[in-house]
């Protein structure tokens, strides 16, 4: 009761506009503002007993400082704490002590407060700048007990003893002050070099997984095309099952690898699969999967959906399962109640015209364990670190943190919260009302197509094609997926020979890959468009590559590509954005 009570009264002097601040930054913010208002009162204190004394030598400089404590808190806790306001609050905290040392304030011992300054000094301001503030006091302190003055009436006097004992608890709080800071500083250093590297391994390791990406995709696209030529081939029963167990092997192989680039990248990705679909048939079919297993005879579902949702949204319907998958397996996984209940509630929000922002809730009687729920609030933290904190250690623990990511991915939020007899999973997401028919060409591009540039629609079967591909397989798997629709294909090796082709040829559409040797597809298109803005003309250019990255997508189309296609694909995928795109 006593920390939580001393918590919630720390908490107070820890402004709002610190909440998404560092650590040191905020550190130095409460205890600003703490010993400003401690020592606001000590020398408002000592102001007034002065006055009640008389003695208006003493309270004359108190009451101004005091006045000075007060401003000077209304101003910095309503402003970053910079360099200025730390050296005047420092200035102020100066005054105070030298005032204490030379009349011995009150109780004729309020000297001994200065010890205090070096380190309050050195923790605001650092060991350097701090350090010359402590010094300039034990500086003044010293030339005070050296130099003799003669007795005033408001000057206290000190014995040798009481000198020295001052000077040496003055020096020990400096040497104290200053050795915490350098520690301090070092451990700081060393989270920062720990940080550094833990951000360098994890872009090696997505270099890495991009790369690996690359290489296996390429492959892949080549095992399931032929899959696909050979299946629509005469086969016997025994062949046709071999073709199948084939194909089933790819598609979890694809999966694999979708999965592993999703899980290793920190950046947000783009929604795909984008269709219109019926919220409630897409969760009662989630549901609908875990009928038949093992213990499932003792496990309720609830559905509930709120009347303002519209029958037919538009989204990804396959993330929105599978982060329903996740979670479920994860409840059905650390549920061990005898009687278990999972009741989904889609509440909608307000949002943008045009837009459904739904708030998903998944509540069950599951408890969790007091050691894996988190920190509690008898330590010193702010209850919003300790949310946080807890919500991290909870996904870490329920093993659900490629379900965060899938829905971070979107900018949105990821939360569970434990009460005594149940848990709940929240998230948002937002969709549409009805689906965008426009194609995904880059607004950059569309100028392109007005009435003056727009071409009537080529048959497939007619169509001149030109393939940037510097790889023989792939040149050859892609050829064997076209050459039966489309009248000619030309094979460029790189960017540059399909610079030098299209320049000497008449084109209908390009299959451009991105890393060719000479000159990438990248710059090949650049080129490409510069040439068509002389000539007001524009060409298609699909990529075709086995980067699978979603910047890598946004590269493309900001390079002046209309389309992209990831490998591995389908022959017929690739047919139809062919035939889009000369249509």
């Amino acid at each position: 009761m006593l920390t939580n009570f001393l918590n919630r009264i720390v908490s107070l002097f820890i402004p709002e506009r610190e909440d998404n601040a560092d650590m040191d930054s905020k550190t130095k913010t409460l205890l600003i503002n703490i010993t400003n208002f401690l020592f606001f009162f000590i020398v408002l204190v000592e102001g007034i007993i002065s006055l009640i004394d008389e003695n208006l030598v003493l309270a004359a400089p108190l009451l101004f400082i005091v006045l000075t404590f007060a401003l000077n808190y209304y101003f910095s806790s309503r402003d970053e704490q910079d360099v200025n306001f730390q050296n005047f609050y420092l200035l102020l905290l100066f005054l105070t002590f030298l005032i204490f040392t030379l009349t011995g304030g009150n109780s004729g011992f309020d000297g001994y407060w200065s010890v205090f300054f070096p380190l309050l000094s050195i923790t605001i301001a650092g060991r350097k700048r701090g350090g010359v503030w402590a010094l300039s006091l034990l500086a003044a302190m010293l030339l005070f007990f050296v130099i003799p003055i003669k007795t005033i009436s408001w000057i206290t006097e000190y014995s040798t003893g009481q000198k020295i004992f001052l000077t040496g608890s003055y020096i020990i709080a400096f040497v104290i002050g200053y050795t915490f800071q350098f520690i301090r500083s070092e451990v700081s250093l060393e989270k920062d070099r720990q940080i550094l590297e833990s951000e360098n391994q994890n872009r090696a390791q997505e270099s890495l997984i991009n790369k690996l990406s690359y290489q296996i995709r390429t492959p892949l696209n080549n095992i399931t095309g032929i899959l696909e030529l050979l299946d629509n081939s005469v086969m016997n029963d025994k062949q046709r099952d071999y073709i199948n167990t084939i194909q089933a092997s790819t598609n979890n192989l694809v999966d694999v690898v979708n999965n592993l680039v999703f899980s290793s990248k920190t950046v947000s990705h783009e929604p795909e699969n984008i269709t219109s679909f019926n919220l409630y048939t897409v969760l009662n079919n989630t549901i609908r999967l875990f009928s038949g297993k093992p213990g499932m005879d003792r496990t309720r579902f609830n559905l509930s959906l709120s009347a303002g949702i519209p029958t037919s949204i538009t989204g990804n319907s396959v993330k929105i399962k599978q982060i329903f998958l996740n979670i479920i397996n994860s409840i059905l996984k650390n549920n061990d109640m005898p009687n278990r209940f999972v009741t989904i509630e889609v509440n909608r929000m307000d949002g943008m015209p045009g837009k459904v922002e739904l708030l998903f809730r998944i509540i069950t009687n599951m408890t969790i364990r007091a050691e894996n729920s988190g920190l509690s609030d008898e330590g010193f933290y702010n209850s919003k670190d300790i949310d946080r904190i807890n919500n991290s250690r909870l996904i870490d623990y329920l093993d659900l943190g490629i379900t965060m990511k899938i829905i971070e991915s979107e900018g949105k939020s990821f939360s569970i919260f434990t009460e005594e007899n149940k848990t709940i999973f929240e998230f948002s997401s937002t969709l549409s009302e009805k689906i965008d028919t426009e194609d995904t060409i880059s607004d950059k591009h569309k100028n392109y197509l007005n009435e003056e540039t727009q071409k009537p629609g080529i048959d497939l079967k007619d169509a001149n094609i030109l393939l940037a591909e510097d790889n023989l397989s792939n040149q050859q798997i892609i050829i064997l997926y076209i050459k039966n629709a489309v009248k000619k294909v030309d094979v460029a090796l790189n960017g540059k020979e399909a610079l030098e082709k299209f320049g000497r040829t008449k084109y209908d559409l390009v299959l451009m890959d991105i890393q060719m040797p000479v000159m990438d597809g990248i710059k090949a298109t650049q080129k490409i468009r510069e040439i068509e803005q002389s000539t007001s003309s524009h060409t298609p250019i699909i990529t075709v590559t086995a980067n699978a990255f979603p910047e890598d997508k946004e590269r493309c189309l900001a390079a002046g590509m209309d389309d992209y296609i990831s490998k591995p694909f389908q022959p017929d995928e690739l047919l139809q954005m062919i035939k889009k795109h000369l249509q």
